[in-house]
């Protein structure tokens, strides 16, 4: 096995990621071709939370992935604002495609995976990788930049829909009300380093992955929980009903009750017993079903 951390962009020290890799055996099959899965953590587009990294690559490593913890552009270190970290995550998927005779890496089975803002990112390349001004932007054709499937925990796809969910259930006149109001509120902070506070309506609609919807999208795997205090759970059967609409393979699982930010629900990724979830963390088990339908494993 490789563990090995690199730069994503050369004129850029501060984007990296995290690969971990397997080395083919001779006792099982020498010349095989692994699954890939490209894994964008959560943290409100502020930072990105370790619970959300290593862990989820060793799961997925252990069921035959080649997985790549992508530390993308957050406001810690630099501009987080659509389509900034979007731009990170295309980049990452040619590396792995440029990479794939080297990493045993099948260019047909390529997923990301991606938890709250990082589900956000994912999704905005599951329904974006086809649009000229990304492929512009990596020189690259469109293809190399499509996700083969796509995995979204507890995903941020409608800033529209959060940002009227949130003005009603704060009781406020306007979004920027409640940023003035809660400042340093953890959502106020995700909202602006995701769109900026003041961001107008049009950017809104660009900026949430839900409007981009086409029929050209990759199967996609998507659980959230009813009570989530963070990403309100009726953008998730909202986007779900689109990709409907568009005959995308889809698979959504709303569980009953789970705190924002649950990642693999286990023992590996809570800071107290009386966070594991076990209702909750069979998603993994879901998702990797999921998964080896789409890419017949």
């Amino acid at each position: 096995m490789l563990v090995e951390k690199r730069l994503l962009w050369e004129n850029n020290d501060k984007i990296n990621y995290v690969a971990y890799l397997m080395d083919n055996s001779p006792d099982i099959e020498n010349e095989r071709k692994h699954p890939a899965i490209i894994i964008c953590g959560g943290g409100g587009f502020v930072r990105i939370t370790d619970k959300e990294k290593e862990p989820v690559a060793l799961f997925f490593l252990n069921h035959g992935f080649q997985a790549f913890v992508l530390n993308y552009t957050t406001k810690k270190i630099g501009d987080s604002t659509y389509p900034n970290p979007e731009y990170d995550l295309a980049k990452m998927i040619v590396t792995v495609r440029e990479h794939a005779v080297e990493w045993n890496i099948d260019i047909s089975k390529i997923a990301i995976a991606g938890f709250s803002a990082g589900g956000s990112i994912c999704a905005s390349l599951a329904t974006q990788w086809n649009e000229k001004f990304l492929y512009k932007k990596l020189e690259v054709s469109s293809e190399m930049l499509k996700p083969n499937a796509a995995i979204l925990a507890y995903p941020l796809l409608d800033f529209e829909y959060q940002k009227k969910k949130i003005v009603e259930d704060e009781n406020c006149n306007s979004f920027l009300e409640f940023a003035k109001m809660k400042k340093g509120d953890f959502l106020s902070m995700a909202m602006d380093a995701a769109i900026g506070v003041q961001a107008t309506e049009k950017q809104l609609k660009e900026g949430s992955p839900i409007n981009h919807i086409t029929p050209n999208m990759p199967p996609v795997f998507i659980w959230g929980t009813a009570n989530d205090g963070m990403v309100y759970v009726g953008q998730i059967l909202k986007f779900a009903e689109k990709l409907s609409g568009n005959n995308i393979p889809y698979e959504l699982h709303v569980f009953e009750s789970g705190y924002h930010g649950l990642s693999l629900a286990n023992h590996n990724t809570t800071n107290s017993h009386e966070k594991i979830n076990t209702d909750v963390s069979v998603w993994t088990t879901l998702a990797v079903n999921f998964l080896n339908r789409h890419f017949l494993l």
